[in-house]
């Protein structure tokens, strides 16, 4: 790329780049603990959409909880934000029907 960009564009492209960065599936996994070097979670599989991704409350343990874009309702920062909304407000709910009880 750097070739094609000096011969089309800029003639002293690499005089003028300081640094070169890049991170790679296994820096991910060394990093940042991320299994297999995945950033983004779940494959987006037919079985692990919608319905069947991860649901935020474990199903046998009633004080487990999960967020994140392995967990409903998908990936993305969109989705991570309203996975830790869904997940918050299953814990509140626990907590004030415990509080209530």
């Amino acid at each position: 790329m750097l070739d094609r960009i000096e011969q089309t564009l800029i003639p002293d492209l690499r005089k003028r780049i300081a640094t070169i960065f890049h991170y790679s599936p296994a820096d991910f996994a060394t990093d940042l603990g991320a299994h297999l070097g995945n950033a983004f979670s779940l494959e987006p599989l037919l079985t692990q959409s919608a319905y069947f991704r991860a649901h935020n409350r474990d199903d046998h343990f009633s004080n487990l909880y999960f967020v994140g874009a392995g967990t409903h309702p998908g990936a993305g920062i969109p989705g991570v934000v309203a996975s830790a909304k869904a997940t918050a407000s299953l814990i509140l709910a626990g907590y004030r029907q415990r509080v209530s009880s």
